[in-house]
């Protein structure tokens, strides 16, 4: 019976026809579209705030550890395609051998092919020789954007080939080339430039920049001006024309005017827009553009040190796409064009020869998080300090070769035995594959990390929904003190601000209770699993009250503290209080509520510990255990007494007090608990 599946297409990718037609139909801005887009793109990337966003971008890709990685493939293959590339192979190889030479320069063409990120597009052209009856890559000839001037496209949206607009008219068949290529979409095998959002904010800058210049030329030492005598004659006031047009700044300037004759520098008057304010606008909204908010820390009047690592995430994670695009290009090609690897490979032991990988193996990492690791991993046992390890450590930090001579990595000590062993094992295979594992101990007390997590997150969440109502009232209760106290001119008053914390210690105090109450419940079949029948004790709703009111009215102490410094930094004399208060409150509105999280988060750890340590105290366990399985960032000191085991009660509950262990870096953070073992 013959198969029935569709074998040919019965609609295009769509309508383009570069070189003969519009080149995007999508593209509304004439000098954006290719080819003209070129020339627009080349003149952005020198304006200071691109360059660095495309340096950004560029400079950690190039520095990157880039190597081959066999993949199971035979050595003679590897070895062929490490040479021609001038790569190493992946943990084994410290130099490429002598064939290097004529080879390809790896770091030349990763930099002609991270064009693509400014162009859109950067396409190379291979070129062989045969050598020992084997086709050897010797070049990948730069073909520079701006050279092209068709692009002949397939009907199912494939590359068949390029013309570049030279002396030569013969087109470059798709099969010689490679073809990087920035976001592309549909058959558009120009791309999309990573400058493109940035081109309106760029357009308008230059436009202000060079506004800004010819006001600062002309107006930046005042206008001359030359009044002539009461009564003064036609003659006379174009006489003190010429004299106040002839004028000319210089440190040697002067002026001798004739009687009756006065000479003034008039400065502006008014108020102007702020053009250095608004570059510095567009300069933020070409970093948002690439997620390069890294760049603008620093240069902005507020901002959040919490934020440096999110933005470098953001950004690494960019990295890591832009160099996977360049490698799987390298590696297998696209669009009708075969990959520099798999080319190479076809060519001298056919399509049925499975081909290495270019890979690039630590773009945007940081070595020495990595090198913590990995000192754990080894210490704990979880891996082995073996020559592979440490051929691949020493190309990772570019570090030399192992000496012929030098003895082989020492053997490592046997694992310890106890809980506090397996649960360092435990957090080691945790760093291993990138997730926390429970240990035998924490097994065994039948806890359960997600539902407790669940339930504090829960109510940290309700606690947030229903505090914007609160935050509003304190901002206005606190932006009417400001305005009376600056109409008054009394700056004193600032450092009294008060609030009405009535709803707030409320609505955290109900969230306590009910968290105390659940964590209680949680941990009473916690003892259940483990055949023990523990009573349920009712916990102290009173201190949680008093907890939930201290940390209100630290919070609003606080935020009227923020209040009262922006107040007095905009408190002028004469200012206008409302004018004043309307700033502090937007000043206030455009906080980030990371404190305001953490503090109630903590709030809510108090609540969960007590809630169990009311368990633990009114039927006191065998033993108990020191767990950080639900911190999310571990530090040291709660990495030292995680999986401790205590049989004092009160030497566990001075450990583990109010929210979390006593001894953690990020204090009311620390997600850490006591479990307890009643076997």
């Amino acid at each position: 019976m013959a198969l029935s599946v569709p074998t040919r297409d019965i609609g295009a990718v769509d309508d383009l026809q570069y070189g003969t037609l519009l080149a995007d139909m999508l593209e509304f801005v004439p000098d954006l579209q290719w080819p003209l887009s070129v020339q627009t793109y080349s003149r952005m990337r020198h304006d200071p705030k691109l360059t660095g966003i495309l340096a950004a971008y560029t400079l950690p890709i190039r520095r990157a550890t880039w190597c081959v990685d066999p993949a199971g493939c035979r050595d003679e293959v590897v070895q062929l395609v490490a040479d021609d590339l001038g790569l190493p192979i992946r943990g084994t190889d410290p130099k490429p051998t002598g064939a290097r030479r004529r080879g390809v320069v790896w770091g030349e063409h990763l930099r002609y092919a991270l064009l693509s990120l400014t162009f859109g597009f950067a396409p190379a052209e291979r070129r062989y020789e045969i050598r020992n009856n084997r086709a050897r890559l010797i070049n990948l000839g730069e073909r520079m954007p701006h050279t092209f001037s068709e692009i002949e496209i397939a009907r199912d949206g494939t590359l068949v080939s390029a013309s570049q607009d030279l002396l030569s008219s013969r087109p470059i068949p798709a099969s010689r080339l490679v073809w990087h290529v920035n976001d592309r979409e549909g058959a558009n095998w120009t791309g999309r430039s990573l400058l493109r959002a940035a081109f309106g904010p760029w357009l308008l800058k230059h436009e202000v920049w060079r506004v800004h210049a010819t006001s600062l030329r002309r107006f930046g030492m005042g206008v001359p001006q030359v009044e002539a005598p009461p009564g003064a004659t036609p003659g006379q006031v174009i006489e003190a024309q010429r004299l106040a047009s002839a004028a000319r700044v210089g440190d040697q300037s002067g002026a001798g005017m004739p009687p009756g004759f006065l000479f003034k520098l008039t400065g502006l008057t008014g108020s102007v827009p702020d053009a250095m304010e608004f570059i510095r606008y567009l300069d933020q909204q070409m970093s948002v553009m690439a997620l390069a908010g890294i760049l603008d820390l620093g240069q902005t009047e507020t901002g959040s040190r919490a934020l440096g690592e999110s933005f470098v995430d953001l950004l690494c994670l960019s990295l890591r796409a832009v160099a996977d695009d360049i490698a799987r290009v390298a590696t297998s090609g696209h669009g009708g064009m075969p990959g520099i690897v798999t080319n190479l490979v076809d060519l001298n032991w056919g399509e049925d020869e499975p081909a290495p990988q270019v890979i690039a193996t630590d773009v945007g990492d940081q070595h020495e998080v990595t090198a913590e690791a990995i000192s754990q991993l080894v210490q704990y046992g979880a891996i082995t300090a073996d020559a592979e390890l440490d051929a691949y450590l020493r190309q990772a930090w570019r570090l030399p070769a192992r000496s012929p001579d030098a003895p082989p990595p020492a053997p490592q000590p046997a694992p310890q035995t106890g809980v506090q062993a397996r649960a360092r094992r435990a957090r080691a295979v945790r760093a291993a594959a990138g997730q926390r594992e429970l240990t035998e101990a924490e097994q065994q007390s039948g806890v359960d990390p997600a539902a407790i997590q669940q339930a504090w997150q829960d109510q940290l969440d309700a606690v947030m929904a229903a505090w914007p109502p609160i935050a509003a009232a304190w901002t206005a209760a606190l932006a009417e003190q400001i305005a009376a106290a600056v109409d008054a001119g009394d700056p004193a008053a600032l450092a009294t601000m008060t609030v009405d914390t009535t709803a707030g210690q409320e609505a955290l105090a109900a969230a306590m209770r009910e968290l105390a109450a659940t964590a209680a419940e949680q941990m009473v079949a916690e003892a259940a699993t483990q055949g023990v029948t523990v009573e349920q004790p009712e916990t102290d709703d009173g201190h949680l009250g008093e907890v939930a009111a201290a940390v209100v009215l630290l919070l609003a102490a606080g935020l009227a503290a923020s209040a009262a410094r922006e107040a007095l930094r905009r408190m002028l004399p004469g200012a206008d209080g409302q004018t004043v208060a309307s700033a502090v409150t937007s000043y206030l509105e455009g906080l980030s509520d990371s404190t305001l999280r953490t503090q109630l988060g903590g709030s809510l750890t108090a609540a969960q510990t007590a809630g169990r340590h009311a368990v633990l105290t009114a039927t006191p366990p065998a033993s108990m255990i020191a767990s950080e399985v639900n911190d999310s960032n571990t530090c040291s000191p709660c990495r030292d007494i995680d999986g401790t085991e205590w049989t004092d009660l009160d030497e566990a509950l001075a450990a583990y007090p109010v929210m979390g262990y006593v001894g953690c870096l990020g204090r009311e953070r620390c997600r850490g608990m006591l479990l307890g073992l009643w076997g």
